[in-house]
């Protein structure tokens, strides 16, 4: 009795109509499947479009998978409205314990539609200033240039970024009563000098910059790699140091005047 029971169920239709659907599904995931990976391969798309590739497949496979549940219920005669309703109230929830997600996500589509930066870019955000090592939909990692950190961030939290362009300046206060042709022949000087520095492309004089209550600004710019940054500045400050000290040019300091008055009040 048993086995005609087990038999009825298997033959019935709703029991063959609710396997032809699952066969239907796998079917329709495995072509999904197919379709990325075939895409992936005939383009040649960089990590932040791989990653919304990845997840808009990861989504179609996903809405089949749903899909397909409701209408194996709905063949075996169970109501899927008031399980829709419930879904809903749950997606409701869901979804405000989610929001901090669909801003990663959402501001990591909008780094990629705007080409903001890609991974091997040196990038500027906040203070910091780092080689982005890896970047997802939800979060960006970098390694800091400052500190050596490796630093991840979600993508909600980058209001503003840019990029490193490898331009850095070196700005030296000198006293005003320095002749200014001298000033300029020392420092041009120096600037061919740092030039020579390993990782340094070029180097130039750019005259003065402003002026403050004890000295004029002078400014050398200099070009090299950003990852490069901190060894070149500390070797272009020594050879500046080198020639300010060798053309007796004095860097000047801070003063203090003091009166004192004796007991006559003079």
């Amino acid at each position: 009795e048993s086995v005609d029971i087990i038999v009825k169920m298997v033959t019935s239709a709703q029991f063959i109509s609710s396997i032809v659907i699952i066969l239907f599904t796998i079917i329709a995931t495995l072509v999904i499947e197919h379709m990325h990976k075939l895409y992936v391969k005939k383009t040649n798309n960089t990590v932040q479009m791989n990653a919304i590739v990845r997840s808009t497949f990861r989504l179609m496979k996903t809405v089949t998978w749903i899909i397909a549940v409701l209408a194996v219920l709905e063949v075996n005669n169970i109501r899927v409205t008031s399980i829709i309703a419930g879904v809903g109230v749950a997606g409701a929830v869901f979804g405000m314990a989610m929001q901090d997600v669909f801003k990663d996500v959402l501001m990591g589509m909008h780094i990629i539609n705007d080409k903001a930066f890609k991974v091997g870019d040196v990038i500027k955000i906040d203070d910091d200033e780092g080689i982005v090592t890896l970047f997802t939909l939800q979060t960006t990692q970098y390694t800091s240039l400052n500190t050596g950190d490796n630093v991840t961030i979600c993508n909600r939290n980058i209001t503003k970024v840019g990029i490193a362009n490898g331009i850095y300046d070196i700005d030296i206060g000198l006293r005003y009563d320095e002749d200014p042709e001298h000033v300029r022949e020392v420092l041009t000087d120096c600037a061919k000098k740092i030039k020579a520095i390993k990782g340094i492309k070029n180097s130039e004089y750019l005259a003065v910059q402003s002026f403050d209550a004890t000295s004029a600004i002078y400014r050398i710019r200099y070009w090299c790699k950003p990852k490069d940054k901190w060894v070149t500045r500390r070797a272009a400050m020594g050879v500046l140091q080198k020639c300010l000290l060798e053309s007796d040019i004095v860097l000047p300091y801070s003063q203090l005047d003091v009166h004192v008055n004796d007991s006559d009040g003079k």
